[in-house]
């Protein structure tokens, strides 16, 4: 590593990929959300002949427009792509695989994900012959879009599932450079260890666990007589400080720039909330990702309508945390502009 950091992981820099692995290609991208619309831009950005595939009545066929990326329909995919990158919800990737692209010649294009969600549990079973490749960014395509255009670029996870033409990693590598991961650093992992960690982390700390605990600490605070705006000032707006300085400094250098009072905090509730019993019950849940359990679940709720995560994200939009939340981005955000 070029800052003299030891690391058991593997990390790819600027000088150690290549774009000509992937020059005079044609780029297929299936959907152009958050993380489309960055690699889209990004790569065409670093001269790689890029088009978009989406539905014909899709709304973002007229952001694509604007952005001068060409577009085309499902149904239009074909053996001119040599590369086409799956940024498609997970969910639906087995669905659109088996409807656009398993009967069609493709000429062995090399298939890329961002998450390894739809090949590591067998949602998609790719041909032989062709490479599949992980690029992975640690971060929202808004991230990945303006740390291009700063120079500074987003760190990513690349990885390779199947290496047909002996190039796969280095094929990787040209994308992860080409959207100016490589500039931060591309860690090489396996399809395998960026599933099961990626969504594991989603459930136990930073989507599910975090948010419980906000709620709960929230709620606690109401039914003991604290003014709404006190607990969401104490909880939500303060996480991003937290978060900053845990990411900046470790957990350790976090509490040494917090009060006394909040380290005797810490000590206090170490073993209260998060118990040798809390560590139990993530065993399960990591245990459950790891067997498949969870992508069946998954798939399952996608195939009966999503009755059950459609309820439970209108509990969720319902709360009085959220109304709340609401009414205080507001207050602070007419403060903010004057």
């Amino acid at each position: 590593m070029s800052n003299g950091v030891e690391s058991s992981m593997k990390i790819f820099r600027d000088d150690q990929a290549d774009t000509k692995y992937i020059k005079n290609n044609n780029i297929l991208i299936l959907g152009y959300g958050s993380q489309g619309r960055a690699f889209g831009l990004n790569l065409r950005d670093s001269g790689l002949n890029i088009t978009i595939c989406l539905p014909p009545k899709s709304e973002s066929t007229k952001a694509a427009g604007k952005d001068n990326l060409p577009t085309i329909s499902p149904t239009q995919i074909d053996a001119r792509y040599d590369f086409i990158i799956f940024l498609i919800p997970d969910h639906i990737h087995g669905e659109f695989f088996r409807q656009y692209i398993i009967n069609h010649p493709l000429k062995n294009a090399t298939l890329v994900f961002a998450h390894a969600y739809s090949i590591h549990f067998k949602i998609i079973e790719p041909p032989a012959d062709s490479d599949v490749i992980l690029v992975a960014p640690h971060g929202p395509g808004v991230d990945l879009r303006s740390k291009y255009l700063d120079n500074t670029g987003l760190t990513c996870f690349v990885a390779k599932y199947q290496d047909k033409s002996g190039l796969a990693l280095k094929r990787a590598l040209a994308l992860a450079k080409a959207i100016g991961s490589t500039r931060a650093g591309a860690f090489l992992t396996t399809f395998e260890h960026e599933v099961i960690g990626d969504i594991f982390g989603e459930q136990a700390l930073l989507c599910g666990g975090l948010s419980e605990l906000i709620v709960k600490s929230y709620k606690i605070m109401i039914q003991n007589g604290i003014p709404p705006e006190n607990a969401y000032l104490e909880t939500i707006h303060q996480i991003d400080l937290l978060a900053a300085l845990i990411k900046n400094h470790g957990i350790y250098g976090m509490s040494q720039r917090i009060s006394k009072t909040a380290q005797y905090g810490m000590l206090c509730i170490s073993d209260q909330i998060i118990d040798d019993n809390a560590e139990e019950r993530l065993g399960s849940i990591f245990e459950k990702i790891e067997s498949g359990d969870f992508a069946h679940d998954w798939q399952n709720e996608y195939k009966s309508g999503l009755k059950n995560l459609d309820k439970y994200l209108k509990t969720l939009k319902g709360g009085q945390i959220e109304e709340t939340s609401r009414k205080m981005r507001k207050i602070m955000g007419a403060k903010n502009r004057k």
